[in-house]
């Protein structure tokens, strides 16, 4: 796989059973690049050979009590999550090797798409690092007060002193 697509489907991320981080953070971590290819190379290749992916846990999913799981394509999957589900995450894998092994890097890219968009609208949107918009409204406010205050008594002064000669 090229570079480019390997790099792009590290950008999903993976619950590890601890913590969930981009794939490409678990394949540096796993995997030592070569000459010729990189980590993601390497780890894309090793999951696409002999159905290794099928432990991957890609695919989050609100439980009823707030809480996210996160489930693999070979996981026993609850009927909570939803035919039109359960027929994604059993289906997705196959339909990327597929395109993998008819070098469709352009297909392969839509999937990898649309699984991020997938892990973004089910994984839950809230993360404490994202400032919400008040805080940024207000640092941007605040910027520009300064910035018209410190203008301001700049103009103030050259008026004044050009007053004075």
């Amino acid at each position: 796989m090229p570079q480019a697509q390997a790099s792009h489907f590290c950008q999903l991320l993976i619950n590890d059973g601890e913590n969930i981080m981009p794939l490409n953070v678990h394949a540096r971590r796993v995997v030592e690049p070569n000459d010729s290819l990189s980590c993601e190379q390497i780890f894309v290749e090793y999951l696409f050979r002999d159905n290794n992916w099928q432990s991957l846990r890609l695919f989050p999913h609100r439980q009823a009590d707030g809480s996210i799981a996160w489930y693999a394509p070979a996981d026993t999957l609850p009927a909570s999550l939803g035919a039109e589900h359960q027929k994604y995450i059993c289906e997705v894998f196959p339909r990327l090797i597929a395109e993998v092994q008819a070098g469709n890097w352009t297909m392969l890219d839509a999937y990898v798409d649309r699984m991020i968009q997938y892990q973004c609208q089910f994984g839950g949107s809230k993360q404490a690092s994202q400032p919400s918009f008040i805080i940024i409204f207000g640092i941007f406010l605040t910027f520009f007060a300064l910035l018209f205050l410190g203008n301001t008594k700049y103009f103030v002064y050259l008026c004044h002193r050009k007053k004075q000669k």
